[in-house]
């Protein structure tokens, strides 16, 4: 099982080093069986939360962790 994992990090952070230690903020989504349904899932989860990431100096990345440990987590 894997989580959804919505990281909204600084732009000074670059994609490879946003991670959940260095995200502004983090959005915990539901459940989900294969990485492919955390993508799908992940965008929906996204696109329902119009306003984060909106800001000029934030972006958004959408991750998927296995639900026995954040140090399996990939990112989408």
């Amino acid at each position: 099982m894997l989580r959804i994992l919505i990281l909204i990090c600084s732009s000074q952070v670059s994609p490879q080093d946003c991670q959940r230690e260095t995200a502004l903020d983090l959005i915990s989504g539901p459940q989900v069986n294969s990485v492919f349904s955390c993508a799908m899932q992940g965008q929906a989860v996204l696109a329902s939360t119009a306003n984060i990431g909106r800001r000029p100096n934030e972006y958004v990345k959408i991750g998927c962790e296995h639900l026995d440990g954040p140090d399996t987590s990939q990112q989408l």
